[in-house]
């Protein structure tokens, strides 16, 4: 399978966003300033959607680093969404939180960096190799998982044929019915998915994929003929993804980014609130602002435009679903 190599489009400094955006001194300096952090990192793709002179754009605020990353709280590890996945780990690249369903955690790297991540201080890995294989024998020997999601990091980014290996060992296991992989790479990335990679994709059916868009502009032409590819593939496409404060949280952006979606065989799964981690407050949106948006959709569009409301219960480590 050819091995399209996304990382000859990545934008990583200033000089070369310039092409792209006309940068303030605040960017700039958010840029400095967060690479020891989370360096920016952005496809050529993306960047060509960014609006040149419009600092206020959603789409400049979700990739170009800002200042806002640096602020810590007394209480950040305690808030932290994601402070206890330790817990949930029998074997490294295993997340095992809920029954029936596990993480698998293929690589933590991404085609892009999203400025809300809630992985934002992590070394990007990749699982490969025994560990890999100590995984999916995990996987395996639990009779009781039926529902395996890959997921990152992208697991889209990096070998395809590793990936197709990985896919074709769970896919083999009697017991996993159902196969899922989270990814941004339609949208960032949408010339990965040549006809070769669909077909490999659509080889492991029933297969789910979930993309994460967060605003309407991110479907471009590209990106939705990539949903519409695979759709045709007969691949099912999901839409779950965060309400952000100053990135998607009005009703008119949310309505007109869900129906587009679904005119591309994409439907709206799960809106998230609230996943918190340091470095991200600024755009993390508080409950009852997320609940008002959702009913702010009933009765103005299709029902199934309208996605679940969930998020992570800090008291019990549960996945609560309003909606």
């Amino acid at each position: 399978m050819t091995h399209i190599q996304p990382e000859r489009a990545i934008i990583t400094t200033p000089e070369q966003l310039a092409d792209y955006v006309t940068l303030t001194d605040v960017e700039k300096e958010g840029i400095r300033q967060c690479r020891a952090i989370m360096p920016m990192k952005i496809t050529r793709h993306y960047a060509a959607l960014l609006e040149r002179d419009n600092p206020d754009d959603p789409l400049r605020k979700l990739v170009i680093p800002s200042l806002e990353e640096l602020i810590r709280y007394s209480d950040d590890a305690e808030v932290d969404t994601h402070k206890d996945e330790a817990k949930y780990q029998p074997v490294e690249g295993i997340i095992h939180r809920y029954p029936g369903k596990v993480l698998l955690m293929f690589t933590t790297a991404c085609f892009a960096h999203c400025r809300f991540c809630f992985r934002s201080e992590k070394v990007a890995t990749t699982l490969d190799g025994r560990r890999l294989d100590k995984a999916i024998e995990y996987i395996r020997n639990d009779q009781s998982i039926r529902d395996v999601i890959f997921t990152g990091g992208d697991p889209m980014h990096g070998n395809p044929e590793r990936l197709a290996r990985a896919l074709s060992e769970v896919r083999s296991i009697p017991h996993v019915e159902i196969i899922r992989i989270t990814t941004r790479a339609p949208i960032f990335a949408p010339e990965l998915f040549t006809g070769e990679m669909i077909a490999m994709l659509s080889r492991f059916k029933p297969l789910i994929l979930i993309t994460s868009f967060i605003h309407p502009r991110e479907l471009s032409d590209e990106t939705c003929s990539v949903l519409d590819r695979l759709s045709d593939a007969g691949i099912v496409l999901l839409q779950q993804g965060p309400i952000l404060r100053g990135l998607n949280d009005d009703a008119d952006t949310l309505r007109t980014m869900y129906e587009k979606l679904v005119q591309h065989r994409t439907i709206p799964y799960y809106a998230t609130w609230g996943i918190v981690s340091p470095g991200n407050r600024h755009f993390t949106l508080d409950g009852e602002s997320a609940r008002r948006l959702i009913r702010q959709l009933e009765n103005t569009t299709s029902g199934f435009c309208i996605p679940h409301l969930s998020t992570l219960d800090q008291n019990n480590n549960k996945t609560r679903t309003i909606g």
